[in-house]
């Protein structure tokens, strides 16, 4: 399966995420665009894609996550595991 590198990057006091060069989510700030990221890019990992998130800063392209090399930051590891109690994990 191909690459999907997903791109986090700022634009009109927006966060950015698109894959393709298609808008796929838009954010308040920066850290919230790169969970989302990763987690899209964790989707498609797990569905045999190479994938990766790149950041925009400073007009500068960074390596942020690439899936089967990095963990999940530990608040998104949270949200993937079902909760103990078997309620219903909510969106995000």
């Amino acid at each position: 399966m191909g690459l999907a590198r997903y791109f986090v990057f700022n634009r009109s006091n927006k966060w950015v995420v698109a894959l393709e060069g298609v808008a796929m989510a838009r954010h308040g700030s920066k850290p919230e665009a790169l969970s989302s990221a990763i987690v899209m890019a964790d989707l498609m990992g797990a569905m045999k894609h190479e994938a990766d998130v790149m950041v925009e800063d400073e007009g500068r392209l960074e390596l942020a996550w690439t899936y089967g090399r990095d963990a999940m930051p530990d608040i998104l590891a949270d949200r993937r595991s079902p909760p103990a109690n078997g309620t219903a994990l909510q969106a995000v």
